[in-house]
């Protein structure tokens, strides 16, 4: 999991390094939103991998014919510019 660094502890190094509460409030109001968007993000990653994972498991074939277009694909634009 990611760590926030405004937990109690982060905030007494502040407090003791003599930045002060104020600073200490403005870094958590910059830091707690970052730490939530990419809690999301990672949660999200995680759903479109396990529903790729099963798309995959059920329609293995599929994801075969996929995979070989895209990779004809890629091999064509690729040297057509090379």
């Amino acid at each position: 999991m990611l760590t926030s660094p405004n937990g109690t502890d982060a905030k007494r190094d502040l407090h003791v390094g003599g930045v002060g509460s104020d600073a200490s409030a403005a870094l958590a109001s910059i830091v707690d939103p970052l730490s939530d968007a990419s809690q999301n993000w990672v949660h999200k990653a995680r759903n479109v991998a396990r529903s790729a994972d099963d798309f995959v498991h059920d329609n293995p074939w599929q994801a075969l014919g996929v995979v070989a277009v895209l990779g004809v694909t890629l091999g064509y634009l690729l040297s057509r510019r090379f």
